[in-house]
């Protein structure tokens, strides 16, 4: 039994590690396939993009999962959250294709983005499907296949940018941005028909859906959204603030530097981050792997043994953490060069790599918060991190210009980790019963 575990245990990190590197592959083929003016423009509308799957999701993958688990009479809630999704996706397309216009026009000030936010609408329902396929396979817990199914999409994506970009010599850096934006849809589309075949799904469960929706009740949706719902709001609270982000940045900016700061963001966002964040797969794959257990000596009230476990988690991801932030601090230029084929935001990159290394820390501690039943606390630093970031953009804009975005992603970072550091050791200074958990 321990050694299926054992196995499966590292298949599934084996299949994230190729999920993960196929991802950071895919921003390498972005980033040399396209001009820096479409990858800002790209990197402009994504945040658009987060906030709309957010919303059409609404954490229902999860809650049938959760569902699944806890019920083996899962059929009538499964009903009702394939309604609620279908009713939600089909009003956040409705409402998001009839507002794109003015979306362009007042908020991105550009009448041209409109042809990238058209690419967004197909990827509305297909994430939706492929999410409500991987909260059945995480119910069953088929995770092998919901994993696999990650890889199947990352790959779909690389076989259709490597075929487009060869052919799309004369498109202009709109139409390139648009084109990356549509290739998410493809990426999804192959993801959830993976899936579904899976699933083995027959007809007649299919054709028993028409038939069960009149029978649905209150308490089947209850059952989905008292989990979705309180899952959905760190999640929207870190989309929303990346939504906002741009657009405060644009309003507040003379007109004349609208461009100097798209590039700026663009680089931030397609460049630099996606080097800054590297070790956060790590981080994440360690907390995973470690956090069982200190549940485990958490909850049988073994303090000194969970808090050297905690120490443990946290000063390997620390260390993961510094070591990334080192390189990038030494080898600016040349990480850029090595995979981007360009070096613009080298002097950017050095400068943000050491407030950096905290960001190893934060997956961790959040997990760790989680775990101590402080799932609340932990959200309100978010949100407050969020409000901290908004608050540079808004304000200092005028002052720093471009230099703006650096400071307020440093200092929202930095506010959430430290906010998480504190309410975790305060836990360790007040444990007079010999748990630092909280009371009832």
């Amino acid at each position: 039994m321990k050694k299926t575990i054992f196995i499966s245990t590292c298949t599934l990190i084996l299949l994230s590690v190729i999920a993960k590197a196929a991802s950071f592959f895919i921003r390498i083929l972005l980033a040399r396939g396209m001009s820096t003016e479409a990858m800002s423009l790209y990197s402009l509308v994504s945040p658009t993009m987060l906030i709309l799957i957010t919303i059409a999701q609404m954490g229902i993958p999860a809650a049938i999962s959760k569902v699944m688990a806890q019920n083996d009479r899962y059929q009538k809630p499964l009903f009702s959250a394939l309604l609620f999704t279908i009713v939600t996706t089909v009003a956040t397309v409705v409402l998001f294709a009839v507002f794109i216009p003015f979306l362009s026009t007042l908020l991105f000030h550009d009448a041209a983005i409109d042809q990238i936010l058209y690419a967004i609408l197909p990827l509305i329902p297909l994430v939706a499907l492929s999410g409500l396929c991987k909260g059945y396979l995480l119910g069953k817990r088929h995770h092998l296949l919901s994993t696999s199914s990650q890889i199947i999409e990352e790959a779909a994506r690389i076989a259709f940018l490597l075929f487009t970009f060869q052919r799309v010599h004369t498109f202009d850096p709109y139409q390139m941005a648009a084109l990356a934006m549509f290739s998410i849809s493809i990426g999804e589309f192959a993801s959830a028909i993976y899936m579904m075949l899976c699933m083995h799904l027959s007809f007649s469960s299919l054709k028993a859906f028409p038939h069960a929706v009149p029978t649905l009740k209150k308490e089947h949706y209850d059952q989905v959204l008292q989990i979705s719902i309180p899952m959905t709001s760190s999640r929207f609270i870190g989309s929303f603030t990346s939504f906002l982000e741009p657009l405060l940045m644009l309003a507040l900016i003379k007109e004349s530097m609208h461009a100097a700061m798209i590039e700026a963001y663009g680089i931030i966002n397609g460049y630099l981050l996606p080097l800054l964040t590297m070790p956060s797969f790590l981080t994440i794959t360690l907390s995973n792997m470690l956090l069982p257990a200190f549940t485990y000596r958490l909850y049988r009230h073994d303090t000194q043994n969970a808090k050297k476990l905690c120490v443990m988690i946290l000063g390997t991801c620390l260390l993961i953490g510094s070591g990334c932030a080192i390189i990038c601090f030494l080898f600016p230029s040349q990480l850029l060069q090595l995979f981007y084929h360009q070096s613009l935001g080298a002097k950017t990159l050095k400068h943000l790599a050491i407030p950096f290394i905290l960001y190893a820390l934060q997956p961790p501690l959040t997990s760790l918060l989680h775990a101590l039943s402080c799932s609340r606390q932990a959200m309100w630093d978010t949100i407050l991190g969020s409000l901290l970031r908004l608050f540079c953009v808004c304000f200092l804009s005028p002052f720093f210009q471009a230099d703006v975005l650096s400071i307020g992603l440093c200092a929202g970072m930095c506010l959430t980790t430290l906010l998480h550091a504190i309410r975790l050791f305060g836990r360790f200074l007040h444990h007079e019963q010999g748990s630092f958990l909280p009371k009832a």
